[in-house]
């Protein structure tokens, strides 16, 4: 709990104290008990007295603490990261206990300290820690400065101090050329899947045909004169966005069918940008993990988001390496093995009798997030969101509870039972997954986990379904 008009946070245990102190007081007005009564208020003074006396540490600690970085060069390429060194010096005489220090950057700029400051700073000491600047996309990010979250001895308050510092960084495109980020034959190639929905009245052109067409589009001439089929394409009635939310949380970094699961989520998105271009106005990118999104790229056309997903894609190679592929298990998993699996389904639905008291962590989430600031930009938009469907399953159906779910797209990315090494795990991991997908089906989601082959063909079909049923609202 904050402490009005103070930077002063109470830990549990002073809440706890504070609770137990006004239940005397209470006892002691019921029970006429003047000894109670004379406990509650003690505890209470003690802890004001504490609280008043952090603060003025806070206010010593503000004037006295020196917060200075050395950052050898303020410039790099794309993929790259910048390596500085962060010291604190103590020049006051009181000691300090510094819980994390934490930089203000933009988004788009991620610092990383190597070790972490958890310590004791003592009187006229000093303590440093190395920090690795990257950053998830090209442009020029901002260094405000440092938040320091100090406690007290008893571990009862807890306060922020700000160290302002303001610099630069400029990152630019990188010169380096990548690899394919998957082999996107494992994905059906480049279909022309948006090019079959609804379309309006102004004469865009002649295309090749595509299986599927109306026959009454077919131009006839055009189809004479280049001796194959072509049909006629016309502008749609309403502009269209695609918003592309990708996952890059811990468990998209396992091995999946070709590299991770976090690079096939990348390439799905590359196929659908390039399946877009000339069909969608504008498509919008953001990646988000666990806790937050990480970077976003505001809607723009289709040829403009090719470059900001090569970006994404060299930041997450230069973040994770190749040796960074690893096999996380669900919780889910963990139970099952230790529990057996129908006492951790048990503990499973016993956990989903929480969801109420949780809906406000769940909007804490990097998919809520994503999600609202996707819808915020332009709410008629188109929503898939690109994931394993791993964690935050209630923080995806939360989001999509405020907005519109009709119009948000859920594609699971690397199931594990398709990859179980035995028949019976596979089944296993099938019907817990099954459960999974219907769970969120009822809740008006559209979610689906096909084979790799059949994701672009079955994203179209979903697309298309939305686009048919909006024109004719």
């Amino acid at each position: 709990m904050r402490i009005p008009k103070t930077p002063i946070q109470t830990s549990w245990r002073a809440d706890w104290l504070s609770e137990f102190s006004i239940a005397l007081i209470a006892l002691a007005f019921l029970a006429r008990e003047v000894t109670f009564g004379v406990v509650g208020a003690g505890i209470l003074l003690v802890l004001a007295s504490l609280g008043l006396l952090f603060h003025r540490r806070l206010e010593i600690l503000r004037r006295e603490l020196v917060v200075a970085k050395r950052l050898p060069k303020a410039r790099t390429f794309l993929g790259d990261s910048i390596e500085g060194e962060l010291t604190i010096r103590n020049g006051s005489r009181l000691a300090a206990r510094i819980l994390a220090v934490r930089p203000v950057v933009e988004r788009g700029l991620s610092v990383k300290l190597s070790p972490s400051f958890n310590q004791l700073l003592r009187p006229d000491t000093a303590s440093s820690s190395k920090f690795e600047i990257t950053s998830l996309k090209s442009g020029r990010f901002r260094i405000s400065g440092f938040t320091l979250a100090f406690t007290d001895s008893k571990g009862l308050f807890t306060g922020e101090v700000n160290y302002e510092q303001a610099d630069w960084v400029e990152v630019y495109p990188s010169v380096r050329t990548k690899a394919p980020i998957t082999p996107l034959r494992l994905y059906g190639g480049r279909p022309e899947i948006f090019r079959k929905g609804p379309a309006g009245m102004d004469y865009a052109g002649v295309r090749q045909y595509v299986p599927g067409d109306e026959h009454t589009r077919v131009e006839w001439k055009a189809t004479a004169r280049l001796q194959t089929l072509m049909v006629k394409e016309f502008h749609p009635e309403t502009q269209t966005t695609l918003q592309i939310l990708i996952d890059a949380g811990r468990t998209m970094r396992q091995q999946s069918y070709v590299e991770t699961r976090l690079d096939e989520a990348l390439a799905v998105a590359q196929l659908l940008i390039e399946s877009a271009t000339g069909s969608v106005d504008r498509v919008g990118i953001s990646v988000y993990n666990e806790t937050g999104v990480l970077s976003a790229a505001k809607p723009a056309p289709p040829e403009e988001q090719r470059a900001s997903l090569r970006e994404f894609a060299l930041f997450f190679e230069k973040a994770t390496g190749k040796r960074s592929v690893s096999f996380v298990f669900h919780p889910a998993t963990i139970w099952h093995g230790r529990l057996g699996r129908a006492n951790g389904e048990r503990l499973l639905a016993f956990m989903r009798l929480l969801e109420p008291k949780l809906r406000l962590g769940y909007r804490k989430t990097g998919v809520y997030r994503a999600l609202a600031e996707a819808t915020s930009m332009d709410p008629e938009s188109l929503s898939i969101i690109l994931t394993d469907l791993e964690t935050n399953n209630d923080s995806i159906a939360e989001a999509a509870s405020t907005q519109l779910k009709e119009r948000v797209i859920v594609a699971q990315i690397g199931a594990t039972w398709r990859l179980s090494g035995t028949l019976e795990d596979a089944y296993a991991e099938y019907q817990r997954n099954g459960r999974k997908l219907q769970r969120l089906q009822q809740m008006g989601l559209i979610v689906f986990d096909v084979s790799p082959e059949r994701v672009i063909e079955t994203v179209s079909t979903e697309v298309i379904k939305i686009s048919t049923a909006a024109s004719r609202w």
